[in-house]
């Protein structure tokens, strides 16, 4: 059952008039010129149902960027997805309970070598487990048992919670909730349960772009996160709220700030806003004042272009702000170095794109086409 779509094969120029190249080398943005094609494609299921209730959203990707591990909520299991073949190739059962339990929250899963994977259930477990949903290792620690660990939110180390590619070390976040007013990194050695944070001043702006409704009867919240990303055995620090980003190199434990000469967009979202409210229109005129400038994702990595992607997303303001869910979209480029090489507006999509991956110099994005997972592929040409 592995389809084509080629009704759904587009080419897109994502600028508004051709310019020459000696025009797009004067600006210094090599996206100038950018044309790009979407073709969809749809995975084989086999004799199986993949459930798409709950979209992409606990998805990953194999370090070697061959297979597509779909999480399964409602079943606790993993489908594996071969993107060569674009076929179901293995299901994966794990559990909620027992010894080997991941955990009951919505889990992030993060696939390491050998067929295991990193299970983070946020404030209940963190875990390394094999393909059979055997546990082989717990990460479960309090704040108090880690030496050197200056902050205490008396409770687990899980927010945000991701292990470097040699396992040697545990990386997690403050909690937005228990640590307000600063974020900090927090850093493990597993194996010497010795640990430390380093303050992320330039993360801190995020925390003032969160809305809170809670009248007893109704919890409502909304707002702006920090991320952490790993990728070529440095760790990735971004928010959502700004472009700026700290890269952790855990090899020669060091770190540093990146910032951006954006020109497209904005380089950083800006208002004064109240945090907690007491009526729910209260918290859309709140969330209205943020929610509506520029978003911005995690960093991909283009292994055959050697280079780093970003996409930003500005929402669409709809009368119904339930139903709202067009984007002005952004493409940005970097090079190994994280210098910002272009940008671009792609005109003619207006959507976001759920669970982006780079495979083989094209960009992939989960969609579900008529209840099979499907992915849009799209082919850059600049």
């Amino acid at each position: 059952m592995k389809k084509l779509l080629p009704l759904l094969s587009l080419v897109l120029l994502a600028a508004c008039g051709e310019k020459s190249s000696t025009e797009s080398s004067e600006t210094g943005n090599i996206l100038e010129n950018l044309t790009y094609t979407v073709d969809t494609v749809v995975v084989d299921p086999g004799n199986e149902i993949i459930d798409l209730s709950h979209g992409s959203r606990f998805s990953s990707i194999s370090l070697d960027e061959q297979k597509f591990y779909h999480y399964d909520y409602s079943k606790t299991a993993i489908n594996e997805i071969d993107l060569q073949k674009l076929e179901l190739t293995d299901k994966y059962q794990f559990s909620k309970e027992g010894p080997n339990s991941i955990g009951f929250n919505p889990p992030t899963i993060q696939p390491l070598k050998d067929n295991r994977f990193l299970f983070v259930s946020s404030g209940i477990n963190v875990g390394i487990y094999n393909m059979k949903g055997e546990k082989e290792k717990s990460l479960k620690f309090n704040f108090k048992e880690i030496e050197g660990l200056d902050i205490d939110e008396e409770s687990l180390i899980t927010y945000k919670a991701h292990i470097s590619h040699d396992e040697k070390h545990l990386f997690a976040l403050t909690n937005p909730y228990k640590t307000s007013s600063d974020v900090r990194l927090i850093i493990v050695n597993p194996e010497t349960k010795t640990g430390k944070s380093i303050s992320l001043p330039n993360m801190i702006s995020t925390l003032k772009f969160r809305v809170s409704l809670n009248t007893g009867k109704l919890f409502m919240g909304r707002g702006e996160g920090v991320s952490l990303n790993i990728l070529n055995n440095k760790l990735f620090i971004t928010s959502s709220a700004n472009s700026d980003s700290y890269v952790y190199d855990y090899q020669t434990d060091s770190l540093r700030l990146f910032e951006f000469p954006h020109q497209l967009v904005a380089p950083s979202k800006s208002a004064e806003i109240k945090q907690e409210v007491s009526d729910e229109n209260e918290f859309k005129a709140e969330t209205a004042k943020f929610i509506y400038q520029t978003s911005f994702d995690k960093f991909l990595w283009d292994k055959k272009r050697q280079q780093y992607f970003r996409l930003g997303y500005n929402l669409i303001p709809q009368e119904t702000p339930e139903l709202e869910k067009e984007s002005d979209v952004f493409l940005f480029t970097y090079d190994k170095d994280l210098n910002l090489l272009g940008e671009k507006q792609l005109d003619q999509i207006d959507y976001r794109l759920e669970s982006p991956f780079f495979k083989d110099g094209k960009l992939y994005s989960y969609v579900n086409v008529e209840d099979e997972l499907g992915f849009a592929v799209f082919t850059f040409d600049f």
